[in-house]
């Protein structure tokens, strides 16, 4: 499922479900996962409208405490615009349905209509900022990929201004544990970027004495590429190539 869970935080009982659009491989093992992780995360201290991020596999869950309830956003992106999306959904939530909120609280009754109008809403605000640009990406991707070499094995990218993780395609598991970090790098970087008169097109990171990850810019799009120290210079010559492809477009 791609799409909003609400809950109270009383009773733990789900008070609003909407799916913005199927996952054939989001089953039941991959939620059951995600949900003793979200159980994890619950119990440690939250601060209103703090968000937390839990990951699982391609999978992601942005947690937000409300007042009276907890707000998920399941999804494969990631990004300050889902997060704020999550946090204000939720303030639009109980906002709406303040006084049923007050009677779960105290035990009286349970929200358990289907608050049509909101899911109605949430989905229109939803589709307005998870826009993706197809026709680039579908070229981009045919780019990466082109070579028919291991170069490109392990990539991911990003929306840009948004920030938002819409490709993820690691083979090698060992990469698996630095994306995470090398994530949050592209992104204070990118940010920086954005708030000065430097823009920064491309940077490299060191991630031990064999493996490098380099970023590059395909407008609108960010990508960052994990290499071992062998493939450095063969790696930068074909983003060289894939730059210059995707901007003679």
């Amino acid at each position: 499922m791609i799409g909003i869970e609400i809950t109270s935080k009383n009773s733990g009982i789900p008070l609003f479900t909407l799916e913005f659009r199927p996952d054939t491989l989001f089953n039941s093992e991959i939620r059951g996962g995600l949900i003793t992780a979200i159980m994890q995360v619950m119990g440690e201290t939250f601060g209103p409208q703090e968000t937390k991020i839990v990951n699982y596999g391609h999978y992601n869950a942005i947690l937000v405490e409300g007042k009276y309830v907890y707000g998920m956003l399941f999804t494969f992106q990631s990004g300050p615009i889902f997060e704020r999306f999550i946090s204000d959904l939720i303030d639009d939530f109980e906002e709406k349905f303040q006084s049923e909120l007050e009677d779960t609280i105290s035990g009286k009754t349970l929200v358990h209509q289907e608050h049509y109008d909101f899911a109605v809403e949430c989905a229109q605000a939803y589709k307005s900022f998870s826009h993706i640009d197809v026709t680039n990406l579908s070229k981009l991707l045919d780019s990466i990929h082109s070579y028919g070499d291991q170069i490109f094995e392990n990539v991911l990218i990003y929306t840009r201004p948004e920030m938002s993780q819409i490709y993820t395609h690691l083979i090698d598991e060992k990469f698996s544990v630095f994306s995470d970090e090398v994530s949050k790098a592209l992104k204070t970087v990118l940010d920086l970027s954005n708030r000065t008169s430097f823009p920064v097109e491309n940077f490299q990171i060191a991630l031990s004495r064999d493996f490098h990850c380099l970023m590059f810019n395909a407008f609108p799009y960010s990508v960052i590429v994990f290499v071992g120290e062998k493939d450095l210079e063969l790696t930068h010559w074909r983003i060289s190539e894939i730059k210059n492809d995707f901007a003679e477009g």
